[in-house]
């Protein structure tokens, strides 16, 4: 009887050791697993101002991730084999238009026909030279105003369960960028100088809007070559204006501007497209409201 006793309760506990493993597994196995029906939507932007302003009214609901790295210029910029497999697994990819991110966005969505595309330019009056538009709308707050709304509607429509959440920062977002639009309104008109001498075209959108005149010395590309004879221009406009300050954005060179500078006797500038991050810029965890502050309080200095 002892020995039926002793081996019964030897199965009892070799059946309890299984159990108490199996269970451990389990347990294991549902903190680690990911369902798929619990993942965020993944939203791709083409590049910096999109994905910041799409990150904000994205808020902790979708995955938002950037196309173009932050430190590099759009202009001219092409996706990798790798990348564009990787941007077709979004369920929307999120892009101004207005050819900034031609050609590629075409490509892109060649190999991503499962995914939708929301262009957020639409709405905004373009600044044309002759068939070529100018991309750069969202360097002025009226035309972020427009940027900002389509962007909301595009996640409305990737994920209406959030609608609320969504229209509650877009609301945020947008009090934030009309207070913008009438600081820039009041401070430009105060400016002793209206004329803007900068490097590439970039704040046509901005000179439009507030009541300022571009002088680029190059067009709508920070890529573009100068030649000698806009740079002697410049310097003319500049000894007979009185100007005071030239600017140097983003990514483009500095050394034409520097000439320019040299010859009139300007000071450089720099001034963001924020088209990109610069290191600096990431380091102080730069943003698209805080950058478009900074470009207002130089533009009051170089007009000075």
């Amino acid at each position: 009887m002892n020995k039926i006793i002793r081996e019964a309760t030897k199965s009892m506990k070799k059946f309890l050791a299984i159990l108490i493993a199996f269970t451990l597994i389990l347990s294991l196995a549902s903190c680690t697993a990911k369902p798929s029906e619990t993942s965020k939507p993944l939203v791709y932007a083409s590049f910096y101002p999109i994905y910041d302003l799409t990150s904000k009214i994205a808020g902790d609901k979708l995955t938002v991730k950037n196309i173009i790295p932050f430190n590099e210029s759009p202009h001219g910029w092409e996706p990798s084999a790798k990348e564009m497999t990787e941007i077709a697994k979004a369920k929307a990819v999120i892009y101004l238009g207005m050819t900034m991110e031609d050609p590629w966005i075409n490509k892109v969505k060649e190999a991503a026909p499962n995914t939708k595309f929301f262009e957020v330019s639409k709405g905004i009056e373009p600044i044309k030279k002759g068939n070529a538009i100018n991309p750069h709308p969202w360097l002025s707050p009226k035309e972020a105003l427009i940027i900002i709304k389509n962007i909301k509607d595009a996640l409305v429509d990737i994920d209406p369960s959030n609608k609320d959440y969504f229209e509650k920062n877009y609301q945020n977002l947008k009090s934030e960028i009309e207070n913008l639009d009438k600081q820039y309104r009041e401070e430009l008109s105060k400016t002793r100088l209206k004329t803007i001498v900068l490097f590439h075209s970039a704040f046509a959108y901005v000179a439009r809007d507030y009541g300022l005149k571009q002088e680029p010395l190059v067009g709508m590309s920070d890529e573009a070559e100068p030649s000698p004879a806009r740079i002697s221009e410049l310097v003319d406009l500049i000894k007979k204006e009185g100007i005071k300050y030239v600017f140097v954005e983003g990514m483009a060179p500095a050394k034409p501007m520097e000439t320019i500078a040299k010859e009139s006797g300007a000071q450089i500038m720099r001034i963001s497209t924020i088209g990109t991050l610069s290191k600096e810029d990431m380091e102080r965890n730069a943003d698209f409201i805080s950058l478009m502050k900074e470009n207002l309080e130089k533009l009051k200095k170089g007009l000075e």
